[in-house]
């Protein structure tokens, strides 16, 4: 097998399949592959299967550039033209890898659409990072699932809590399963699960995994065959009215149905593209 090639450093702007515009800053999550080599998170991660496939090393975190000034204005239009305003930070690869460049990212183009980003928190954020999140109107997907071990979700709920606190929208994004509640082990991850589905502002991301997934196969998860988009999926669905279709008709919106009417466009600063984006 020829060895893994690493992510280009080029930042780019692209509207996935589900319609959502995605800017990451990062490709690629060195943290989460640490923690469970087989697979990612749950060892069932998308963004590692299609790097896999494609030949790239997703276990190494790539910060990602604009190198020039058409690059920046592209960028630029793509998020003043992007679908019901928003922009995503986070869909192949954990910006809190790089909080830093994550932070001028959003400084630079948050004056244009609401930001959006997605984290498992592997770096914790500093309070200066998330004050300068907030005053863009960023809002913070923390995601997080009864897979999570104790330490991991009690991390990510209190990272959760730190943002909100200081004024922040932030949404609890549950990768939720449909347990077997008979099953010792699907019993008490269900239970854990319930209470998270108590937490204020959720986003369910029900778990794409395949039949040979060991969960499955010991009777812990229970998978359905559904449409996900054009394509038919084994997915583990809890609430069986979980939208899983195109953006343009998600009621969720990444967070922004949660959000208050008055959350802010704002109005700040605007930095130089060069300066918000190669600054280290």
């Amino acid at each position: 097998m020829s060895e893994l090639r690493s992510y280009g450093d080029t930042l780019t702007a692209e509207i996935n399949g589900k319609g959502v515009l995605d800017i990451d800053i990062v490709k690629g999550c060195t943290l989460g592959m640490a923690a469970r080599p087989n697979g990612g998170c749950y060892n069932a991660c998308y963004a590692s299967t299609i790097a896999k496939f494609r030949g790239i090393d997703f276990g190494k975190s790539v910060v990602r550039k604009v190198h020039n000034k058409t690059q920046a204005k592209h960028i630029e239009n793509a998020v003043k033209n992007s679908p019901d305003g928003f922009f995503r930070v986070g869909t192949m690869g954990d910006p809190c890898h790089a909080w830093a460049a994550t932070v001028d990212l959003i400084e630079w183009l948050s004056p244009f659409g609401v930001p959006v980003i997605i984290t498992k928190h592997w770096k914790k954020a500093s309070e200066a990072q998330f004050q300068a999140l907030i005053a863009c109107g960023t809002i913070l997907n923390t995601s997080l699932s009864a897979l999570d071990t104790p330490a991991e979700l009690k991390h990510r709920e209190k990272q959760m809590t730190r943002y909100t606190a200081m004024g922040g929208v932030s949404i609890a994004r549950i990768v939720s399963c449909e347990f077997d509640r008979t099953h010792p082990e699907g019993g008490k991850m269900a239970a854990v699960q319930d209470r998270l589905f108590l937490l204020p502002n959720i986003l369910d991301n029900p778990l794409r995994v395949y039949r040979t997934h060991e969960l499955v196969r010991r009777g812990v998860l229970k998978v359905d065959v559904a449409l996900d988009l054009k394509t038919k999926r084994t997915i583990s669905i809890f609430k069986k009215d979980t939208y899983l279709g195109h953006c343009n008709a998600c009621p969720d919106k990444c967070g922004l149905s949660s959000s208050p009417d008055n959350h802010p466009r704002p109005e700040g600063r605007q930095k130089s593209l060069f300066e918000a984006t190669t600054a280290t």
